[in-house]
């Protein structure tokens, strides 16, 4: 119930020579009085606008609402008036639950302007990868980083930067990356890739404290799984038939220009990867060791997974065929050497066909030598472990072996290894 002034009602200034002014008021409704209140008028001088006025059913409760707003005003001026209603109705809303959790409205505006206006966080998405390729090419330059590794960030990068043209990084959400790489219509293993270069992208940019957090920090498993599919939903790899694998290092012995039977043969009986093929020397092909042996080194191997490779019998075979081992394994004198050479002898070995303008065509897929080698050999020996260990691979790549294991018999194992140069071969030169 409302306290009722007594007396003749009073006025007076509080605090003391701030302007405020407080007064006893009776509270009348149609010619009856219910009681009195104390009314409290803050002058535009203090507002910086129109006059303020509250009115309250006591007067400790009026003096020290006088009292907190005069602190106000000499804390912070005119702006502690220039609230809007609806941002108190804002606040409101949120003291609630500041409060449940022990948090000051300061220290939530002060974690809301670091993480999410930061000073000096204004970089776009396009400054950062330019910042990042340029830090690659100077990597790439002195050796530190492959080429094909430089050219696919770049590549995806640019691609990344231009799908956000002129955003500020720290704006960007997951949900809108989501969205780009759907909206690129791209296979599942393409979207994980690009989920790798993004990621990358604001992990930089995390370090840089270009931003607070990586968006991609917001996608849920579901998110994930929609764009790149579940995690270790491998697609069967193709593996080549005994036949198959015969013709195409037939096609490579019979075409030496092409200088590719080296690595086709290492490719085909040892597995080594295509990047490894380019880059490998014949100093690290150990053919009069028993048994012959690849040293993969660390400037060659993916992730610098150094290993030592065994040759089967009948790839030293092949590769006694090799007229010239210095130097480097396979010609490599540009990015598209390789691949150019290799299109032609898919073309002599027959795997390409040709469409209705007559335009050759090629059916080879990707990694199909690695792929049959790793398929082969877990067929033919029974035993991950080791043909993880010949690959490269992590010792708990289940995944690939799930997969190996119904794609061979032991018998299509033993006639894949047993691919030997036809006995008219000459210039063969036989090592103890």
């Amino acid at each position: 119930m409302a306290s009722e002034p007594t007396g003749a009602l009073k006025a007076w200034e509080y605090p003391k020579k701030s302007g405020i002014r407080i007064r006893e008021v009776l509270n009348n409704h149609s010619g009856q009085t219910f009681g009195g209140s104390y009314l409290v008028t803050v002058p535009s001088k203090i507002t910086g606008r129109l006059k303020k006025r509250r009115q309250f059913k006591n007067k400790a409760s009026a003096e020290a609402w006088a009292d907190t707003t005069f602190t106000g005003y000499r804390k912070q001026g005119n702006d502690f008036f220039s609230i809007t209603e609806q941002e108190r109705q804002e606040i409101g809303s949120c003291l609630p639950q500041l409060r449940k959790q022990g948090v000051s409205i300061g220290e939530a505006i002060r974690f809301a302007v670091k993480h999410l206006r930061p000073e000096g966080r204004t970089k776009t998405i396009q400054q950062i990868v330019d910042e990042l390729v340029a830090s690659k090419s100077q990597r790439h330059d002195r050796g530190d980083l492959r080429e094909r590794s430089y050219r696919d960030f770049r590549h995806r990068g640019e691609k990344f930067a231009s799908g956000f043209a002129g955003r500020i990084a720290s704006e960007v959400t997951g949900q809108e990356i989501k969205e780009w790489l759907n909206g690129m219509k791209l296979g599942s293993r393409t979207n994980k890739n690009y989920l790798s270069i993004v990621g990358e992208v604001f992990k930089f940019a995390t370090q840089k404290h270009y931003v607070a957090f990586s968006p991609l920090d917001d996608l849920t498993d579901v998110d994930r799984k929609e764009l790149s599919g579940r995690a270790g939903n491998v697609t069967e790899p193709s593996i080549l038939t005994a036949a198959e694998a015969a013709r195409l290092i037939n096609g490579a012995w019979q075409h030496p220009e092409l200088g590719l039977l080296g690595a086709v043969t290492l490719g085909l009986f040892c597995g080594l990867r295509t990047e490894e093929l380019k880059r490998l020397e014949w100093n690290h092909v150990r053919l009069s060791e028993v048994p012959a042996i690849i040293t993969i080194g660390a400037k060659i191997a993916k992730k610098r997974r150094i290993r030592h490779v065994e040759i089967p019998a009948n790839a030293v075979s092949w590769l006694s065929l090799v007229a010239d081992r210095t130097g480097q394994l396979t010609r490599n004198d540009n990015s598209s050497d390789y691949l150019k050479r290799f299109r032609r002898l898919l073309r002599f070995a027959g795997f390409g066909k040709t469409d209705a303008k007559e335009k050759w065509i090629s059916t080879w897929e990707n990694n199909a030598m690695r792929h049959s080698f790793g398929s082969y050999h877990y067929a033919l020996h029974g035993n991950p472990l080791e043909t993880s260990r010949q690959l490269g691979h992590k010792a708990s790549d289940q995944v690939l072996f799930d997969h190996y294991r119904a794609l061979a018999t032991k018998t299509q194992a033993e006639a894949y290894f047993a691919i030997k140069p036809p006995a008219s071969a000459a210039n063969i030169v036989r090592f103890a």
